[in-house]
């Protein structure tokens, strides 16, 4: 479950923005210099994650960058709806009743995420090569599961102790980038959990916390992440670009709550807390005019926001999503 703190934790993010009374009359906010689609959601219906719907419900709005100073907006019913060119404010709930001007709010305060979703996904091969390796067991079982003892070969240096907690994961296909096929990792599977008792390199005993899935020999050991993670939302440090490598559990289409992996990280100036723009090209449609062809806006997808983060790779939990999400979608950091 995802959570979002103004301050102080307010409630459940993920929810649609419900608004006022179904009745609320409507009211326009003239846009200003500097606005984005991010501050606009955040100051009329205290949702700044509400934005993927207020770009894919207004498709003459064709990028999130792309508002201007005079354009005007609508605010009714826990909605906003852009009104294209000089058009007017749909009609009021009771008739007779005029829209009123609408103040801008006090500035956005720091807004932190939580979530228990787990980043595991993608190992590195920096990771790989530096995770423990489980090698044996107590007795001559296969397959193993909770409270059974095993012996884990340890890569050193470790800074493995007694008591720390390991995530047990199979490690399975490469994960190539989609354009250039660099690899940049291998998908991994979630097994379950060993805490560690005692360590004599290059050998640590271990027991078997929790099992998801199968565990046999083989299985590596990789630093757990926390069991809840809370990030801050902050701006990057500049305009990025890259790719939607990957997913968890060697999925194909992931969507709101899912955890996502892409081609930035720190050596990119990526950082967790930074949000990510999901797109995609969008293809003409049959119908189109053959002798102007011209590139169309990309389709949003949804926003995620960086939770991990690797020299080459990061995680991404996905907080909206207007459609499914595949290896080889864009992601761009905003420009505001």
């Amino acid at each position: 479950m995802t959570f979002i703190r103004k301050g102080l934790l307010l409630g459940a993010l993920l929810l649609l923005p419900l608004g006022a009374a179904a009745q609320e009359q409507p009211r326009i906010y003239t846009i200003k210099k500097g606005d984005t689609l991010w501050g606009i959601s955040h100051r009329f219906i205290k949702d700044p994650l509400y934005w993927p719907n207020l770009w894919s419900y207004n498709p003459f709005v064709s990028n999130p960058h792309f508002i201007y100073p005079g354009q005007k907006v609508a605010i009714y019913d826990g909605k906003l709806v852009f009104l294209p060119g000089e058009g007017e404010i749909p009609a009021p709930s009771e008739p007779g009743v005029e829209p009123g001007a609408l103040p801008l709010p006090e500035p956005q305060e720091e807004i932190t995420i939580k979530t228990t979703a787990a980043p595991e996904g993608l190992i590195t091969p920096y990771e790989l090569n530096s995770a423990g390796t489980l090698v044996d067991a107590t007795d001559t079982r296969l397959l193993m599961a909770e409270n059974d003892r095993v012996f884990i070969k340890i890569q050193p240096p470790t800074t493995m102790q007694p008591g720390d907690i390991y995530s047990l994961v199979d490690v399975g296909r490469k994960v190539r980038h989609p354009v250039s096929g660099e690899n940049l990792g291998y998908q991994v599977t979630h097994l379950g959990q060993a805490r560690i008792i005692e360590v004599n390199p290059p050998v640590a005993t271990a027991e078997i916390i929790s099992s998801q899935k199968e565990i046999m020999r083989g299985a590596r050991l990789i630093p757990s992440p926390p069991s809840q993670l809370s990030v801050t939302l902050k701006k990057a440090v500049g305009p990025l670009a890259g790719y939607v490598i990957g997913g968890k559990d060697e999925r194909i289409a992931l969507s709101q709550h899912d955890i996502i992996h892409v081609d930035l990280g720190s050596d990119d100036g990526l950082a967790e807390g930074n949000l990510l723009y999901i797109t995609r090209p969008r293809t003409s449609s049959e119908s189109a005019t053959k002798k102007h062809r011209v590139p169309l806006p990309d389709s949003l997808l949804g926003a995620a926001v960086v939770v991990k983060v690797n020299p080459h790779t990061a995680a991404a939990l996905v907080i909206k999503s207007t459609d499914a999400i595949y290896a080889g979608d864009r992601v761009i950091t905003p420009a505001e």
